[in-house]
């Protein structure tokens, strides 16, 4: 009897894996597709399935983040990381989540582990570079960004963040300088916003804080 319990359960937990998979791979394409609720929903199956499913939990998460409940986000990011506590993505998406909420010290000490996890991710440098820049550490920002660019010098958000902060420190001529790599590298949309954040700040050379955006637009 004992030996059918065991053969039993050894059957299910297989299939409860698969069926896991099988709900995660479908709220990816739901939410690919900009279908959240469904894709939640899924992502929710999933983890009834298989409650250590870390990238489920991070998708349930970056879901949320998308639909703008970032405490629920939150939440998701961290139960990911309690399951795999060296999971890049999650400490990535959590300090999204904080740098969105304006919990800046959170998100700089989120990316922070992040980096000693991935020191050669340069996109890891940039969400520091951007969260020291919006508490106005614009020394540690560059800092960062030179970093990214050290890390891949043809990163274009890079030079575009560090245009920012030179434009925030009213350094026209830098500024100018990294809108001329965005030139060179092709990055038209990307020197276009540059330029136009260049243009603004020359019309309002009073207004210090002209340029707050963490992001370029999409």
């Amino acid at each position: 009897m004992l030996g059918n319990i065991f053969s039993r359960l050894t059957r299910e937990e297989p299939d409860s894996l698969i069926e896991a998979q099988k709900h995660f791979d479908v709220g990816v394409g739901l939410a690919t597709r900009g279908l959240y609720p469904r894709a939640m929903m899924e992502f929710k199956l999933a983890l009834r399935a298989n409650p250590k499913f870390a990238e489920a939990q991070v998708e349930l998460g970056s879901t949320y983040h998308k639909v703008g409940q970032l405490d629920k986000a939150i939440k998701s990011y961290l139960v990911a990381l309690q399951i795999r506590p060296n999971f890049v993505v999650a400490y990535t998406n959590l300090g999204a989540a904080y740098d969105k909420c304006g919990d800046f010290v959170k998100a700089l000490k989120v990316y922070a582990k992040a980096i000693v996890l991935a020191p050669q991710d340069a996109e890891l440098r940039n969400h520091l570079g951007l969260a020291y820049f919006n508490i106005g550490s614009y020394t540690e920002a560059i800092k960062a960004f030179r970093q990214a660019l050290v890390i891949e010098p043809d990163n274009a958000r890079a030079h575009y963040y560090l245009g920012l902060v030179y434009v925030d420190l009213n350094d026209t001529e830098m500024a100018l300088a990294k809108h001329r790599e965005l030139k060179i590298r092709n990055e038209k949309d990307l020197a276009f916003q540059l330029l136009d954040h260049i243009q603004r700040q020359s019309l309002q050379p009073a207004a210090h804080q002209v340029a707050r955006s963490n992001a370029p637009a999409r």
